[in-house]
């Protein structure tokens, strides 16, 4: 299904019952990242899978977004489908735009779920993107990727491929994101909210000890991590994940 939002499609896909649970995937993924926990969660929740502009099956943006821009897109998804209070899961980039959309309108959500997020630099400083070639951005940006089964593995090159390679504006898109530090968006946060992590996740932008600076900067928050798991807590162990967000709610 689609939605025009500002003039742009924004593919969707809808499913269960229950309270409304918003999934928003990381950089260079879509909707299917999240198809593993589908049968895990759909009993409980109204789920609502969002290919980000730029990504999937959604439209390319005519220009560069901000984090506040997929953010507005968000909110503007939640005001035309009418949802009440839905519950807001971010991985990874879509972990960046739910913080966003959490600091700047915490009426319009209920609760808050992040995993592996990112938006607090790291000690190192901010990556300098413009040097690096594609191969060597995505080994940060999914830096487990190797350790994930072959099909899936094969799934992600080929969204990588093309989303980004052949996508000039998402480049610009990639360093207005990782420029933006969200510490103080951080702060503001008053939703309830969950941080699920990996121990193992080795990206700079969302490591472990990002994930506890997180769970310090949000007042009414607590933090899950999963053994054994990398960038990918919901699809390394998705059985751990659906528990820790339907007990969570």
């Amino acid at each position: 299904m689609y939605l025009d939002i500002d003039g742009g499609s924004v593919y969707y896909q809808e499913t269960g019952s229950g309270r409304p649970l918003i999934l928003l995937h990381g950089w260079g993924q879509d909707v299917s990242s999240f198809w593993g926990l589908v049968p895990l969660l759909k009993n409980k929740f109204r789920l609502y899978l969002i290919d980000l502009p730029g990504f999937g099956r959604s439209e390319l943006p005519k220009k560069s977004f901000t984090v506040q821009d997929y953010a507005d897109v968000i909110k503007k998804f939640i005001k035309q489908k009418k949802l009440e209070k839905p519950i807001v899961l971010g991985h990874s980039l879509g972990g960046r735009v739910a913080i966003k959309l959490a600091s700047s309108n915490p009426n319009l959500i209920d609760k808050l779920i992040l995993e592996g997020a990112a938006g607090i630099k790291p000690k190192q400083g901010l990556l300098k993107i413009g040097a690096y070639i594609p191969a060597k951005i995505f080994r940060f940006l999914i830096p487990n990727i190797f350790n994930l089964k072959t099909k899936i593995r094969h799934k992600f090159y080929k969204v990588i491929g093309s989303d980004y390679i052949n996508a000039g504006p998402l480049r610009e898109t990639l360093k207005n994101i990782l420029a933006e530090d969200l510490t103080q968006d951080l702060k503001k946060i008053n939703n309830e909210t969950l941080l699920i992590w990996g121990d193992r996740d080795p990206n700079p932008q969302s490591s472990i000890s990002i994930g506890k600076k997180m769970y310090r900067l949000i007042k009414n928050s607590r933090i899950e991590v999963i053994e054994e798991a990398g960038h990918f807590p919901h699809l390394e162990n998705p059985k751990m994940f659906a528990y820790y967000v339907k007990e969570f709610v």
